[in-house]
């Protein structure tokens, strides 16, 4: 947290809060404790920053710039994280910009690897929907990465701006199932795992993986890679056929040029550009740029955060590193 947020912070709060906030972080190292922030606190709010004025004196049009980074998860990660790419913030913008008649264009400036199958999914509707009900065009600019449930929420935009720098596809599912039993067995660790069915416990890092389990893990997989590939040719439908997709879609990551020759995106460019083609694509000659922030900045611009944090939760819960990555996503993870 820099000075300008750190001072805001403080500012905000009142001292009886304070007092307050230092009592529950003495409970939550007791023990596993998990406490919402939220009615404490009183600046909670997504607020309006302008991160680029018009070339013109007077304008009433503007064009709201939203950030897709780092990991997209169902939920925030609290105080001591900066995630904010959820389903739940993700709403609160669009449904904030939908109430501003002078939101005339979105931009969703992306950089992520992905993330969970199910918040990819949601935010990707909320996307598509917004621009059915708004007629607001909707245009992606993908800086630095854009893979897997990034690109999946890029898919549902009017069009793809991509860096030329960046990188994009990774189209596919993964999931991962860590195995700790010889961990546990050095550190004398047992589980007793009392189940109703035989596949009540698939996944289980204590144990190996019967081919019966990873077959049916397999299924949960590529019934979700069908639907990803459905996704894309719903709203990209000049990438081609499902044959046609499936062929670039397995896994590989591509550059800016590979992206646009393959269809996956449609111009490479920077932001600045981006910003300009959306002014275009919304019957406009200039706007300001706007973001929604739960923290102000005196120094925003175009490359400053959308979203600043999410509303606050004070997780202290005990680390659980084993099975921390169980699950489905749309993620590129290399080096795993």
């Amino acid at each position: 947290m820099n000075s300008v947020y750190s001072t805001k912070f403080w500012k905000t709060m009142k001292l009886k809060n304070v007092s307050l906030l230092f009592c529950v972080v003495s409970l939550c190292l007791a023990g596993c404790v998990a406490v919402d922030l939220s009615s404490f606190l009183e600046f909670q709010k997504l607020e309006e920053v302008t991160v680029q004025k018009a070339k013109s004196w007077i304008t009433f049009n503007k064009v709201l710039m939203i950030n897709v980074s780092g990991m997209i998860i169902e939920e925030d990660g609290g105080l001591f994280s900066d995630v904010t790419c959820t389903p739940k913030v993700m709403k609160a913008v669009l449904n904030k910009a939908e109430e501003d008649s002078s939101i005339k264009a979105v931009i969703l400036r992306i950089d992520s690897p992905g993330g969970t199958v199910g918040a990819s999914e949601l935010i990707a509707r909320e996307v598509a929907q917004f621009r059915k009900r708004t007629g607001i065009p909707v245009h992606a600019q993908i800086n630095g990465l854009g893979c897997s449930g990034a690109y999946y929420i890029a898919a549902a935009c009017d069009k793809i701006n991509i860096q030329p720098s960046a990188i994009s596809g990774s189209i596919g599912v993964i999931a991962m199932f860590p195995k700790y039993r010889r961990l546990a067995d050095k550190i004398g660790f047992e589980q007793v795992v009392i189940k109703s069915g035989k596949l009540k416990d698939i996944g289980s890092g204590m144990r190996d993986m019967t081919d019966e389990e990873r077959a049916v893990l397999q299924s949960v997989i590529d019934e979700n890679y069908q639907g990803f590939l459905s996704w894309i040719l719903q709203y990209r439908p000049q990438v081609g056929d499902r044959e046609t997709l499936t062929k670039i879609a397995d896994g590989r990551i591509y550059t800016a040029k590979q992206a646009v020759e393959q269809k996956l995106a449609d111009r490479i460019c920077f932001l600045d550009e981006t910003i300009e083609g959306v002014i275009a694509a919304a019957g406009l000659s200039d706007a300001d740029v706007v973001t929604y922030c739960y923290w102000e900045s005196e120094d925003a611009n175009i490359y400053s955060p959308s979203v600043r944090a999410a509303p606050l939760r004070l997780n202290m819960n005990l680390p659980q590193p084993l099975n921390a990555r169980n699950g489905f996503y749309y993620l590129w993870l290399p080096g795993e």
